[in-house]
């Protein structure tokens, strides 16, 4: 099958910080918290990114979206280059590309109702009379499994679940071609992600936007993702059709990963233990060293 022309492009980002100099005299140096990453996701499409704490994803992520300023690299988004666009990123790119983010209830100002927080990016980015957008705002909570009677409530009087749902709404709002959708389900539990995934699935299906979807559990992001993309310590090592690299990953750190599913079986889990334990040693004997 012959993908789209991509949505978004990314190409050799860079972002890096400067380290800590213990004497005055010492040479400058700095850590790359991303080092030359490149991928791309077409319209309607979703990428997972996948990786521990620590590996850069979230602030790939963070880099979209114009709130982390890169050190080299490109990307582009709909025609327009945010790396071109200096520290103020255009409007018309906030409108296209939206978030969602781990933890719902502090995404949410808890002294605002749901028509109030949902409705805001229409009346920040658009004219529409108060009833239009309130009209708006029963159709985005409708799609994502909520009702017009929670119009009134604030944050607080919702489950985890809910709070995320509000918060899918508010980033539909302005009809986004792009949602980074960082972490978020880790913090629901299991049988609430599986709902909120189906939501994310059902308005994808709907709006066609495209998903890239930042987590570090290799099992959720197989379930909504057409490809995913491993990264490690800055850099993408593995990228590929979600099932291919789920059920014949290639590097030895996507093996880890898959390995550390939890599993009921009592023996598997002890197979995998022992598995684990043998991957990680030898992925230290492999690993190379990395130029700081």
């Amino acid at each position: 099958m012959t993908r789209r022309p991509p949505l978004l492009e990314v190409q050799d980002l860079s972002v890096r910080y400067p380290a800590a100099r213990r004497f005055p005299w010492w040479k400058s140096r700095s850590n790359a918290a991303v080092d030359h990453v490149s991928f791309d996701i077409a319209p309607g499409e979703t990428l997972g990114l996948v990786g521990e704490s620590g590996s850069g994803k979230s602030t790939v992520g963070r880099a979209i979206l114009g709130l982390q300023r890169i050190s080299a690299g490109t990307i582009r988004c709909d025609d327009v280059h945010i790396t071109d666009a200096g520290r103020k990123v255009p409007r018309s790119y906030r409108r296209r590309v939206q978030a969602v983010f781990q933890d719902p209830y502090g995404s949410l100002n808890p002294t605002m109702i749901v028509a109030d927080l949902v409705g805001e990016p229409l009346a920040l980015h658009t004219d529409l009379p108060r009833s239009t957008r309130t009209e708006r705002v029963v159709e985005l909570l409708e799609m994502v499994g909520l009702r017009s009677r929670h119009l009134s409530r604030h944050p607080y009087q919702f489950s985890g679940g809910q709070q995320q749902r509000i918060a899918i709404a508010r980033a539909l709002a302005l009809e986004p071609a792009l949602i980074i959708l960082d972490e978020p389900v880790s913090s629901l539990d299991v049988s609430i992600q599986s709902q909120v995934i189906n939501v994310l699935e059902q308005v994808q299906a709907k709006t066609g936007v495209s998903y890239l979807f930042i987590a570090h559990d290799l099992a959720v992001v197989r379930h909504i993702s057409a490809r995913i993309a491993v990264m490690y310590r800055g850099r993408i090592v593995e990228e590929g059709e979600a099932d291919r690299v789920c059920e014949k990953p290639e590097h030895p750190y996507s093996q880890l990963l898959l390995s550390s599913i939890l599993n009921v079986d009592l023996r598997d889990q002890a197979q995998r233990r022992a598995y684990r334990h043998e991957l990680a040693a030898s992925f230290r004997r492999q690993e190379p060293t990395v130029d700081q």
